[in-house]
């Protein structure tokens, strides 16, 4: 009795592990890894880029105004350089610049810059390209190695505080099309590349942290078992994610 009353009780609490598993079993968490790797790249990108934007603003400004622009978006980093080339220099990276004589802002000009914190193969740097008209002016952004070929409009703003302090910064409108660059998070969880296309535009606005405001992102991957695509949609404080039949909602702040 004592040992049926045992293997009862086994019987029970394997049964009660299964089960719990299967509470928290989540049918679109492949899909929410493979948008956390695109997410990853394109903010990281953009956010490098839009630092570029910045110094543009520094660069065309007048010696007497620069003192002014640095301390509104550089306050804690060290601008140094001459002619085509110049560094912005902080605690955790270093962006180097590579203008060609010309303001950013300049319909037909293309700067190139390169970053500390991303490999770069020879000479295959970003490029950010002006295209102005009467009424608009926007930048194509190309990323090498296929990491995306973008286009986006910028908008400049400031917002006054409580404190008497002023915040500026940027929001960016932003399309297009590309794929991640491999890193280890693949590797791991058996992809080898991911294609994106934002399919609604993306709103980045540099003061909001790590993330996007708006935008739709569509997503598809090559994998062992065959491929895989995602549908991704930027909420006000979470992500909805379609992957195969099944959506859920993610927590993104």
């Amino acid at each position: 009795m004592k040992r049926i009353l045992t293997l009862l009780a086994a019987f029970v609490a394997l049964t009660a592990c299964e089960i719990e598993q299967a509470e928290y079993f989540d049918p679109t968490a492949e899909g929410f890894r493979m948008f956390s790797c695109a997410n990853d790249h394109l903010w990281g990108q953009v956010t490098i880029a839009t630092h570029v934007l910045f110094f543009d603003r520094y660069y065309s400004a007048p010696e007497e105004e620069r003192e002014t622009i640095h301390d509104r978006y550089f306050y804690s980093s060290r601008i140094v350089g001459s002619g085509n080339e110049w560094r912005i220099i902080d605690d955790r990276r270093e962006l180097t610049i590579y203008t060609d004589g010309r303001s950013l802002s300049t319909d037909g000009a293309t700067w190139r810059y390169a970053c500390s914190c991303r490999n770069y193969a020879g000479n295959d740097l970003p490029t950010i390209t002006c295209r102005t008209n009467d009424t608009l002016t926007s930048y194509d952004l190309r990323l090498p190695n296929g990491g995306g070929e973008l286009s986006f409009t910028a908008t400049y703003y400031s917002q006054p505080h409580n404190d008497g302090t002023t915040r500026y910064g940027c929001e960016l409108q932003i399309e297009g099309r590309g794929e991640c660059a491999p890193c280890q998070d693949f590797y791991d969880y058996g992809f080898e590349k991911i294609v994106y296309e934002i399919v609604e535009p993306l709103k980045y606005t540099s003061n909001s942290g790590e993330r996007f405001d708006a935008g739709q992102l569509q997503l598809t991957t090559e994998t062992a078992e065959g491929p895989l695509e995602t549908h991704a949609e930027y909420l006000d404080d979470s992500i909805r994610i379609r992957f195969g039949i099944h959506e859920s909602l993610y927590c993104y702040y």
